[in-house]
């Protein structure tokens, strides 16, 4: 596990008992990494306890398993997951919320899926419409089980992409619970006009660890 940490740029010591811990008492692990603040986050929503200590991060646990596959999610996602409406497209107005280049872009390098509680031919019909669906390799919809904010879609996802760690983009609320469930990292698009202030707070609420303008700044946070 501590190579697979080493990989990820992450350096993990015991927080007590080793000369090369942080001064002070407690027990758990010390995370050595330039993503400090954004691992802090990440440990939050998936709650395990965390703090920062000077430049590092000390978390409240040694299992090494469970801190590389939150490290793993939080910086090497394998997968990354989109609602549908209010993410990809406004179904409403009938019109695309993303660009198929920026989708493109992003599947050369990460399973892209969609997860929605539309029935998933009137999905796929929509993202054929847009260009995206030859970039999706898995689309989850309604008839699949239970909807969100049941986890139990953002799995079948990654299942079904062959993948345990993604990022999951969403704008309600609903989506953030069943990535955090899922145990993918739940991202949440700004909301804006009417009600986006008491819209923004349910979505902290429900544990968004991080706010995005749409699928372009995911790519931007990507780098692809």
């Amino acid at each position: 596990m501590s190579d697979e940490l080493a990989a990820l740029g992450v350096d993990a010591v015991d927080a007590a008992g080793s000369a090369n811990a942080l001064d002070g008492e407690g027990s758990g692990l010390v995370l050595r990494s330039e993503h400090r603040d954004w691992l802090l986050s990440v440990c939050g929503t998936f709650s395990l306890r965390a703090e920062a200590h000077g430049p590092h991060l000390r978390v409240a646990t040694r299992d090494r398993a469970q801190v590389t596959r939150i490290v793993g999610a939080a910086l090497a996602p394998q997968a990354l997951l989109f609602d549908l409406d209010g993410v990809l497209a406004d179904l409403s107005r009938r019109r695309p919320l993303a660009a198929a280049d920026d989708l493109a872009a992003l599947a050369r390098d990460h399973g892209v899926g969609v997860v929605t509680t539309c029935p998933r031919r009137l999905a796929e019909s929509v993202l054929e419409r847009y260009g995206f669906l030859a970039h999706v390799g898995a689309v989850i919809g309604s008839e699949d089980g239970p909807c969100k904010p049941d986890p139990a879609p953002v799995r079948l996802a990654m299942e079904r992409l062959g993948v345990e760690r993604a990022w999951m983009l969403g704008d309600n609320p609903s989506d953030v619970t069943a990535a955090r469930g899922a145990q993918a990292v739940p991202f949440a698009v700004t909301p804006l006009g009417i009600g986006a202030e008491s819209h923004l707070a349910r979505l902290r609420g429900a544990g968004a660890v991080r706010f995005v303008d749409g699928v372009a700044e995911l790519r931007a946070l990507r780098g692809a």
